[in-house]
């Protein structure tokens, strides 16, 4: 990303894989890339990559690019480089690329060294999951399923609907449904156009406060600017370790592999120790939900208990995060 202007290439910098088809006067026919919670390449396939080369194509032959306020125009140029707190991170490496991710988290920490970050911030360029719409992976403008008790199941959208539109914002893509969702107001309603059994539809989908915020975004790199982290690595038992310490299955059973947190150690968390307990939870979570859990629930300074198997028995040690953030 070095270089790039941010003011025409906008997309979610928390992410696995993002690609514009655009004409030689940078107005973009579709993107398409993108993932939801639950899998990297949940959206990131050949056919559906081949399918929207075609239509990508096809849209080129009519000189047909997308005309949509929520456009960037890319005249003004915005770099990489030019985000304050990028400088002192890219000081500490030795490679200078910056990664898409870096500019995420460059552009968090520079909101916090102000005191503007509010943890809402991690959640951008929600996807139509956060409505309730599963898309096809394939041809991602087909609704594969809608969740009951959803804003989209509200609103009357059913499998099978194919989505022409999102506000006045063609969608090919779930990255296309993706970019009209991150310029979409926190509260309000979002117009949609299906075609349904030949017919074409509006339907308007009404978005309840919190709509933005994701399930599980344990997966974003940026999330660890928001809030505090429980400084250590570890490994989820696997159920043969589970049956021998009688583990149920579905609790939390994470052993540590490795301790960076200064205030971690402070606790006496020790590699080896198998973590059942953090700040009240026991669920199953993975290494990243374990470490999400502080980052998005509690505030620098906190003390939260950890519950510990060590050996035969357990134990109740107390772990107080750090006072404050690093500032960069």
């Amino acid at each position: 990303m070095n270089g790039i202007n941010l003011d025409l290439f906008q997309f979610e910098f928390d992410l696995t894989w993002m690609s514009f088809f655009m004409d030689a006067e940078n107005h973009v026919y579709t993107r398409y890339g993108g993932r939801d919670d639950r899998d990297p390449e949940s959206h990131l396939n050949r056919d559906s990559l081949l399918g929207t080369m075609r239509k990508a194509l096809m849209l080129h032959k009519l000189g047909d690019v997308l005309k949509s306020s929520l456009e960037p125009t890319g005249r003004t140029v915005r770099t990489p480089e030019q985000i304050p707190t990028m400088r002192a991170m890219m000081a500490k490496r030795k490679n200078k690329c910056i990664h898409c991710h870096d500019i995420k988290v460059a552009t968090l920490k520079h909101l916090r060294n102000r005191d503007k970050l509010k943890r809402q911030m991690v959640f951008t360029y929600p996807t139509p999951a956060n409505l309730g719409i599963s898309v096809d992976p394939v041809d991602q403008s087909v609704v594969d399923s809608v969740r009951p008790g959803t804003p989209a199941a509200r609103a009357g959208i059913r499998a099978g609907d194919q989505i022409a539109s999102a506000g006045d914002h063609r969608v090919l893509t779930l990255g296309d449904f993706s970019r009209v969702l991150e310029r979409t107001p926190a509260r309000g309603r979002l117009s949609v156009q299906l075609k349904r059994n030949g017919q074409s539809i509006q339907v308007p989908i009404e978005l309840p406060n919190g709509w933005r915020q994701s399930t599980d975004p344990s997966w974003r790199e940026s999330l660890h600017v928001v809030g505090p982290n429980c400084g250590l690595w570890g490994r989820r038992l696997n159920a043969k370790e589970r049956r021998r310490l009688k583990f149920p299955p579905n609790k939390l059973a994470l052993k540590v592999t490795f301790i960076w947190g200064p205030h971690t150690r402070k606790a006496g968390i020790r590699v080896g120790d198998v973590v059942v307990g953090l700040d009240g939870q026991s669920h199953d979570m993975t290494i990243k939900q374990f470490n999400a859990h502080p980052m998005l629930r509690r505030n620098w300074g906190d003390t939260v208990p950890v519950i510990l198997r060590r050996g035969n028995r357990d134990v109740t040690v107390q772990m107080t995060f750090p006072n404050q953030p690093p500032r960069d």
